[in-house]
């Protein structure tokens, strides 16, 4: 999974004390419509009771939990403070406050209203909770733990506690934990939809990918609205290679919630996988606006560019993403990139360096660098940069390619024999492997498998001029002058000049001449 989100199940009280203390027609009016969640009419009736008698304790507690049923935490958070002034020594009033405070992000000034709230109720099991939310917020996940643990301490069948306890071992990536305190929390409870949540985490977290797509789907059919189910759910489609599915519910998400930026990054990298990458580009620039801050989205973005060749977008997205995250090991190999498909072979050479010392176990950053240095004639260089690829990955077959190309370069036929044979049985650009190899057979006096390389070369691309010429060099040197006269007319054909040449002033004797032009792949 790429991030673990943290699902607290936060619990609100309502008065444990009676309500038929109050005779008010205002108050039990709006009792009875919350009763019936018609809370707009409710909250008409409890403000009511308010103006009428300002120290009803149980009229202010009400009003506050409708606001945050409708989002309004500020509005609670006055609330509950009006309701303390009211009655100071209420430890529900506290720890709703301190539930309006972790849902403003204060967490510090929650915890100080719990501690208070345990002063005068040592056994309060909202207090408790909401006190191991706060930490939990704060990745004070030991401290949380115990608190949690004071909950099922008091409350030993307090099916949310099992819940935070697992939410809590999620943020400390013991998802084998998680998943054991999850399923007992469902037990207790089935109609938790949170539970099913972050146990579907623990499950993708697992690599039980099944697992996880069957508990977001049973969040789902508990709560149609919750965005996160099937976004998760998405990602795990994605990790079975089911992008079409996993396109339908990130869409899904974000229809539920259309700020939901990682939805649009998810749905993005879906569609780069299916080659959408007109989706893909639009997905992310959605995400950019939502999150500008998040240098992945600019490297995706740039992902995205580097198979549209749109390179300069490419490298502005990079230098985006790096200048976020100046260690992005990942954003600086695609820079790399870039900048070569631009023949900056400078620049790529800098950036590969800098990915290598990030991500020293990608072989790719060796293998690319070691292409631009072939560009630049650093055959030394990048000599080892390749010999680290294979050691790396002993089956990078394209690093083996290019070792036969330096090895060419620099006349070492014997050398390049076995690396162009590694490459050819990796099916790597088969037309130049043979052209190599047979031309270097040739230069070893190998004539029969140089023969067959070079025609297996022509089969493969018969407009290649040179492939014609080398063959016609070894017919020459076994004496077949009509075989070879025949590859040199077709050579001089595609447009060898040294064909030509041949035809023009017929050869005594021919020799297989070394040559330092070997590169003629990229990739």
């Amino acid at each position: 999974m790429k991030k673990n989100l943290i699902y607290l199940i936060t619990i609100l009280l309502l008065p444990i004390f009676s309500t038929a203390q109050s005779n008010d027609l205002y108050f039990t009016k709006g009792l009875d419509l919350y009763n019936n969640k018609d809370y707009n009419g409710a909250l008409e009736y409890f403000t009511k009771e308010i103006e009428l008698n300002p120290s009803n304790a149980e009229a202010y507690n009400y009003e506050g939990i409708i606001k945050i049923q409708q989002g309004d935490f500020k509005a609670a958070l006055e609330i509950f403070t009006k309701e303390i002034a009211v009655n100071s020594n209420n430890d529900i009033a506290y720890s709703n406050r301190a539930f309006t405070k972790v849902s403003l992000n204060d967490f510090k000034g929650a915890i100080a209203d719990c501690d208070y709230a345990i002063s005068l109720n040592p056994k309060s099991v909202l207090a408790y909770t909401n006190r191991g939310n706060a930490k939990t917020k704060l990745n004070d996940f030991n401290n949380a733990l115990a608190d949690y643990n004071k909950v099922l301490e008091l409350d030993p069948n307090n099916a949310s506690a099992f819940v935070n306890i697992g939410n809590v071992k999620l943020g400390i990536q013991d998802f084998k934990g998680a998943l054991e305190n999850l399923n007992q929390a469902i037990k207790l409870n089935d109609k938790i939809p949170e539970a099913y949540l972050d146990r579907g985490i623990a499950k993708a977290n697992l690599k039980d990918y099944y697992g996880a797509i069957d508990d977001f789907g049973k969040v789902i059919e508990l709560n149609p609205k919750e965005d996160m189910a099937y976004y998760f759910r998405g990602t795990q489609k994605g990790e079975l290679n089911n992008y079409n599915d996993a396109v339908a519910d990130f869409s899904q998400a974000i229809s539920i919630n259309p700020k939901n930026a990682d939805a649009y990054q998810a749905r993005a990298r879906a569609n780069f996988k299916l080659g959408n990458y007109g989706s893909a580009g639009d997905d992310l620039s959605k995400a950019i606006i939502l999150s500008p801050e998040n240098a992945e989205v600019y490297y995706q973005m740039a992902e995205v560019k580097l198979n549209t060749r749109e390179y300069d977008e490419a490298i502005q997205n990079c230098n985006k993403a790096v200048g976020l995250k100046n260690d992005y090991g990942e954003a600086y190999f695609d820079r790399g990139l870039a900048k070569s498909y631009l023949n900056d072979f400078t620049g790529g050479i800098n950036d590969f360096s800098r990915a290598i010392i990030l991500l020293p176990k990608v072989e790719e950053a060796y293998y690319y660098r070691a292409i631009d240095r072939i560009q630049l004639n650093q055959n030394a260089l990048a000599m080892v940069d390749l010999d680290k690829t294979v050691a790396i990955n002993p089956d990078y077959v394209n690093a083996y390619y290019y070792r036969g190309v330096v090895y060419m370069q620099t006349n070492n036929f014997s050398a390049a024999i076995p690396n162009l044979d590694k490459a050819i049985a990796g099916g790597i650009n088969l037309p130049y492997a043979y052209l190599m190899r047979g031309f270097a057979y040739a230069n070893l006096k190998n004539n029969t498998p140089a023969l067959a390389d070079l025609t297996k070369a022509i089969e493969l691309n018969s407009s290649n001029a040179n492939a014609y010429f080398e063959r016609g060099r070894v017919y020459f040197n076994m004496n077949n002058k009509a075989a070879a006269k025949a590859d040199w007319v077709k050579s001089a054909a595609l447009g060898n000049r040294e064909a030509a040449m041949m035809l023009k002033y017929p050869p005594t004797k021919v020799k297989t001449n070394p040559t330092n032009n070997w590169v003629v792949w990229k990739k």
